[in-house]
């Protein structure tokens, strides 16, 4: 059962949200941060919720704020906005009867994961795809110092896509630098899985490695999956399936089957 939802939980800014539920009652879900300029309906996020419904397991996929259907300026996104917006889904979620509840993050939602991860300890398991750790660094080498400058002076910066022009405020980066997102790391205690293609062209594996090394965890509640000659959109149906196949194992056996209704 799949049901389209427009929640309040962070006003102004309203959130297009689906749950896909399964026929029997759950109390297991698993909550799906999408990436970077992707929205809500991304493969991955529609493949999961594929996989996870026969395993007795809900998931709800939302679209972070500015992209999608949910409201908000893109050019006004901030990290902590979508923090923000991931704290009100996961009351929503207790609210509504999800008791275990899991995060998957994908590159962007990766580093919303990450944050929102550190601040709740009961979750009952994390899954980060290809996730940003340290995105300042990956937006200076994208526009170069003289990118920067402007955009900086500008106070906008602007995108062309299939849709047209969007444009993204200075105030993005500044946000950004507020966070120390390793140092959040190591306060994470929910299992935490990383699968990362070594060959992606966006987000270094790098940054997974010492992300990695970072987590304060026990060799068996964190894992690296690491897919050789995998990009960040796992473009290749054997490296795609393979993603999936680790975040769904890990999923479910971190969502234990004894506490469901």
């Amino acid at each position: 059962m799949e049901k389209k939802m427009v929640l309040e939980q962070v006003p102004p800014e309203k959130t297009a949200a689906v749950l896909s539920a399964p026929d029997t009652k759950t109390e297991r879900l698993v909550l799906l941060c999408h990436g970077f300029m992707s929205s809500k309906e991304s493969s991955t996020n529609r493949a999961l919720t594929g996989r996870l419904l026969p395993l007795n397991i809900a998931t709800l996929r939302f679209d972070l704020f500015g992209h999608g259907e949910s409201e908000g300026p893109f050019e006004k996104l901030t990290l902590s906005r979508c923090l923000s917006q991931t704290e009100g889904l996961l009351q929503w979620c207790k609210e509504n009867g999800y008791l275990q509840i899991a995060l998957v993050g994908s590159s962007f939602g990766g580093l919303v994961a990450i944050h929102t991860a550190a601040r709740h300890p009961e979750l009952f398991s994390v899954a980060l795809k290809c996730p940003v750790s340290d995105y300042p660094p990956l937006w200076r080498a994208r526009l170069g110092e003289a990118g920067m400058k402007a955009w900086k002076e500008s106070g906008r910066l602007s995108f062309a896509t299939p849709e047209g022009k969007i444009r993204l405020e200075y105030s993005f980066y500044e946000d950004l630098l507020k966070y120390d997102t390793y140092r959040e790391a190591a306060k994470i205690q929910s299992p935490t899985l990383i699968v990362h293609g070594e060959a992606d062209e966006y987000v270094p594996f790098d940054q997974s490695l010492r992300l990695f090394d970072t987590l304060r965890l026990t060799n068996d509640r964190k894992k690296l999956e690491a897919i050789p000659g995998a990009n960040h959109e796992f473009s290749n149906l054997d490296h795609f399936n393979r993603m999936l196949d680790r975040l769904c194992l890990w999923l479910s056996q971190n969502l234990t089957t004894g506490n469901s209704s």
